[in-house]
């Protein structure tokens, strides 16, 4: 419950940056095959209105095509003209209004400049681009999670847009605080007049603001087999003071994951049969019966099962934010 990949990004993960031609072929495919575009704007993580809008790009500047008619005009082409060369008219449509675009030898020089921990300086000459846009790039293939990252990999010129926009993210984050609501979950409250019940935290970190969704899904798993049908939403913001903007991740619970699988330490409560490997290379498997957490920071000591139905206990130890194995087997569901 703690993986990020668990909910989706909002907003998604390529919003705002520069199309590539990758995701266009991609888009070309699929129109070609008939799919859904919101499927297609789920596989490239933009939202669907950036998708059609990209349509407007397969339609040569001689034709004479309305807004709503694009995508019947597009599918048809394609399938009628299988050696259309629908990606020399992309080009062109992006020449014409000066706007970005980024080839697949782009991508390849990215990648591989990445691995290789090129210097940000020398990656934006060979690309012929700015720090920031190379930054931003990276951030869409995938490699890093933002810009703060890229720049930390791989430098950032004093002075220039990145090491500006970098400084102010940063500056922003001192004062910023990470916010958690939960919608639905059993356990939580519900106020008068609420449709839901909700939970919302304020945490001065996002691994608190994770650690604390975990456990509340954590108990939700247990306790909310008799609870209505309902989707379980979980926000996780960034937020400074007055700032309407920021980081945000949010996504729903997924019942199927609620019965085993990587937790976070801080979420690990009573009951759980936890799985952790030992010095002779095999690994332990057994139930917590306590738990014992300081605080922030400190360690979780957690009790296992007695040894042997003796009086000896195994006691197991891990660091704040160390993912542990939970298994909960089919007599857990059913109790």
């Amino acid at each position: 419950m703690s993986d990020i990949d668990r909910g989706d990004l909002l907003p998604p993960s390529r919003h705002g940056t520069t199309w590539r031609e990758s995701e266009y072929r991609i888009l070309a495919d699929d129109l070609r095959a008939g799919a859904d575009l919101a499927r297609t704007a789920r596989t490239v993580g933009r939202t669907e209105s950036a998708v059609r809008a990209a349509l407007r790009n397969f339609v040569p500047p001689e034709e004479r095509v309305s807004t709503g008619e694009r995508e019947r005009w597009i599918r048809g082409r394609l399938v009628a003209e299988p050696e259309w060369d629908w990606w020399a008219v992309v080009v062109d449509h992006h020449r014409r209004n000066r706007s970005g675009l980024w080839f697949t030898r782009h991508e390849h020089c990215a990648r591989i400049g990445w691995r290789r921990r090129t210097p940000m300086t020398a990656l934006a000459q060979e690309l012929g681009t700015s720090e920031l846009s190379v930054a931003e790039l990276l951030r869409a293939l995938g490699l890093v999670e933002s810009i703060e990252e890229a720049a930390d990999q791989l430098g950032a010129t004093p002075g220039l847009a990145l090491a500006k926009r970098v400084s102010a993210r940063r500056d922003d984050a001192v004062g910023a605080r990470w916010i958690l609501v939960i919608d639905g979950a059993a356990g939580t409250t519900r106020s008068r007049n609420a449709p839901v019940r909700r939970q919302v935290s304020l945490h001065e970190t996002r691994a608190a603001a994770e650690a604390e969704r975990d456990r509340v899904l954590a108990w939700h798993a247990r306790v909310g087999a008799g609870e209505p049908e309902s989707p379980v939403w979980w926000t996780i913001a960034e937020r400074g003071l007055g700032a309407t903007t920021g980081h945000t991740r949010c996504g729903t619970f997924d019942p199927t994951a609620a019965f085993g699988g990587p937790v976070r330490a801080e979420a690990l409560t009573v009951g759980d049969v936890i799985r952790v490997a030992v010095p002779d290379g095999g690994f332990l498997q057994d139930r917590i019966t306590a738990i014992v957490h300081a605080g922030a920071g400190a360690p979780i000591v957690v009790d296992l099962a007695p040894v042997a139905n003796s009086r000896v206990r195994r006691v197991v130890e891990f660091a704040p934010g160390e993912v542990v194995d939970v298994v909960r087997g089919l007599e857990e569901r059913a109790s």
